[in-house]
């Protein structure tokens, strides 16, 4: 028996290429490129994990991005030490120094909205992640076009992160 190679063609090879970027494109559309941006100024997302596990898998998912955290605030544990009964509360603040500083070299008001900070509770069954978007408050000033472009990189990041609780990594 002879074995002939099959030459596939060109139409064939771009068929494959394409379905395998599409496939990839749904694989990975946690990351950033795939992002859509709401026109709001939050993002909220529900989880059905529980609180220490979203919690965990949000810590994971801000240091998989090149983000490090600066502060966990452990705000139900603030109340509860002054006698008041409150679901599991935390709020995380983060920061990629870079994207700060491409910001704040142009305008320091920014500083206002800074850290990134994304809260994370119990509401009943479900655990809940908001996060103010970079976006939305970037309206409020004038932006150079490097600007422009860090704000909608840190905000498809931010929904990513967010995204990777729910999907996983």
């Amino acid at each position: 028996m002879i074995n002939k190679k099959k030459n596939i063609g060109l139409p064939a090879f771009l068929i494959i290429v394409l379905t395998a970027v599409f496939c990839g494109s749904v694989v990975f559309a946690g990351h950033s490129y795939a992002v859509k941006i709401p026109k709001g100024p939050f993002y909220i997302l529900k989880v059905k994990k529980s609180f220490k596990s979203a919690l965990f898998d949000l810590k994971q998912g801000i240091e998989d991005a090149n983000f490090s955290i600066l502060a966990i605030a452990p705000v139900s544990t603030g109340i509860k030490g002054i006698g008041h009964k409150i679901p599991h509360l935390k709020v995380i603040d983060f920061c990629n120094l870079e994207d700060g500083y491409d910001l704040l070299k142009n305008n320091m008001n920014y500083s206002a909205f800074m850290p990134c900070r994304i809260a994370i509770y119990k509401d009943g069954k479900y655990t809940v992640m908001i996060s103010f978007l970079p976006t939305y408050f970037s309206k409020f000033f004038k932006n150079t076009p490097e600007q422009k472009k860090t704000i909608i990189k840190v905000t498809k990041q931010i929904i990513s992160i967010m995204d990777s609780v729910k999907t996983g990594f």
